[in-house]
């Protein structure tokens, strides 16, 4: 099985922390990273049960998010956040999906906004997804 390395920019919050329960008891998915100013140098596990690594949280910039090496990237923060995170991926040419919480994205042409339980063939693929929240 081939294991999908994400990570999560906004992780100190209850859909960051929900998130981290879910990809750490998921058998095809992995943290990357998880970023939180306010939890930076922690260990994971501290705050999250789910989570048994030995991973950390980091205070990332948008430049280092881009930086980092997943296959996706979770994008859990405040509306109007999410932006320089997204100009900072696409200017390192790194091509990771992104999935954005906020509402930043919900009516950009560029992204793919739906609910999966209701237009599931119609995502497959997308590079940029907004979620409705």
């Amino acid at each position: 099985m081939t294991t999908t390395t994400i990570g999560i920019v906004g992780a100190r919050g209850h859909t960051g922390s929900e998130l981290i329960r879910l990809i750490a008891n998921h058998p095809a998915f992995e943290l990357a990273f998880v970023s939180s100013r306010e939890l930076d140098g922690q260990p994971v596990r501290e705050h999250n049960a789910a989570y048994a690594g030995e991973l950390r949280y980091e205070n990332l910039s948008p430049e280092a998010v881009a930086a980092k090496s997943a296959d996706a990237i979770v994008l859990a923060l405040p509306n109007g956040k999410a932006a320089e995170y997204v100009a900072a991926i696409d200017a390192a040419k790194a091509n990771p999906v992104i999935v954005d919480l906020s509402a930043d994205y919900r009516f950009d042409e560029g992204w793919y906004y739906g609910l999966p339980e209701l237009t599931r063939g119609k995502y497959a693929g997308q590079k940029r997804i907004s979620n409705p929240g």
